[in-house]
């Protein structure tokens, strides 16, 4: 049967195993998480190399089968993992053979097949089939990607398990700073957690002296010191991005995409199209969609269209010649920056 992630991490807690597993999708946190926590409900988290047996990409079949039939040693299951298991890369002639071992483990062995560097195309012929008798035999979950706010919960919630304590606000705001990403956020969580010690409480005025902005998250404070024109704040971090060695190139490919991003954002809200439905269509994933639609697509639907269009061309003849123009890259950026003030000013902001 095909789940959802909330029905997958039921059963899972609950001891309700499937004899084979597919799963995939847009986070490779999680999908590593419950391959984890299959392997210990089932295994233990002493598991011998009798008792787990790992493999990447696509195994022999013969193998493989071999392997999933063999019994477990002073356990009630074996678990074997294949990880980042093409379905499309495959010899027709390998298909059945594939398909017949999903169709056959014994009630001794748990099969998981999980992506985490590729992921499948369920719009593929033989993706579908692969998909079909996982299904039928077992689970498969395509885990969805997940939004900034959950992302925080999670990181209270590992604080929490210490006896560390950080507010869900300060938690977003962990989130936001880390680009919204589930694994740079949890990494985070962990140092923060190792500095402040059992017992203790996790600020934000913590979270600011030990977790740095990712370019992303410094740019768009860039980008929003000069919608609001202050130039003091805009050219200082200009100043505090060199001085962390950020090449001019990386700065101004940022510093495009927030522009650009701030141009979609308003041309949807011009247009009728709801935050969230232009992070999707813009294809924004995971925590960026949210910050997509809860911190760029607000100020920049209230923002004049042609002073975006305009800021986009700047920025872009900019990137041009940093690339193509033998001339200081620091040079350019801050005069991009002051031709964005210039235009700010033009259209009267």
């Amino acid at each position: 049967m095909k789940v959802n992630e909330d029905k997958l991490a039921a059963a899972i807690k609950a001891g309700d195993l499937s004899r084979v597993y597919f799963i995939y999708g847009k986070e490779p946190f999680l999908i590593n998480m419950y391959v984890d926590r299959i392997i210990e409900k089932a295994v233990g988290t002493e598991a011998n190399d009798f008792n787990l047996r790992r493999f990447e990409g696509n195994p022999d079949p013969d193998m493989l089968s071999d392997v999933v039939d063999t019994l477990p040693v002073f356990s009630e299951y074996k678990v074997v993992t294949v990880k980042d298991f093409s379905t499309e890369t495959r010899m027709t002639s390998t298909d059945k053979l594939y398909l017949d071992i999903v169709a056959n483990v014994p009630e001794s062995a748990i099969l998981v097949f999980y992506c985490i560097d590729i992921e499948p195309d369920e719009k593929k012929a033989r993706t579908k089939r692969f998909i079909e008798a996982v299904g039928k035999a077992g689970t498969v979950c395509s885990i969805d990607i997940m939004k900034a706010p959950k992302i925080a919960s999670l990181c209270v919630k590992k604080a929490a398990k210490e006896g560390i304590v950080i507010s869900d606000d300060d938690a977003l705001y962990l989130v936001e700073r880390v680009g919204g990403r589930m694994q740079n956020a949890s990494d985070e969580t962990a140092k923060l957690m190792s500095y402040i010690g059992s017992g203790g409480r996790i600020t934000r005025d913590t979270i600011e002296l030990l977790v740095p902005k990712r370019l992303e998250a410094e740019v768009f404070d860039l980008a929003d010191a000069i919608n609001a024109g202050r130039r003091t704040d805009a050219f200082r971090i200009v100043d505090e991005l060199f001085r962390k060695q950020i090449t001019a190139v990386n700065i101004m490919s940022a510093l495009s995409g927030a522009f650009f991003d701030m141009y979609c954002a308003n041309l949807a809200k011009n247009s009728g199209v709801s935050g969230s439905e232009a992070a999707k269509l813009f294809g924004h994933f995971s925590g960026k969609a949210w910050i997509f639609t809860n911190k760029i697509y607000p100020p920049a639907a209230r923002l004049d269209t042609a002073y975006l269009r305009e800021t986009v061309s700047i920025l872009s003849e900019t990137d041009i010649a940093l690339k193509s123009i033998p001339v200081d890259g620091r040079v350019q950026v801050e005069q991009a920056v002051a031709k964005l003030f210039m235009c700010r000013e033009d259209h009267r902001l």
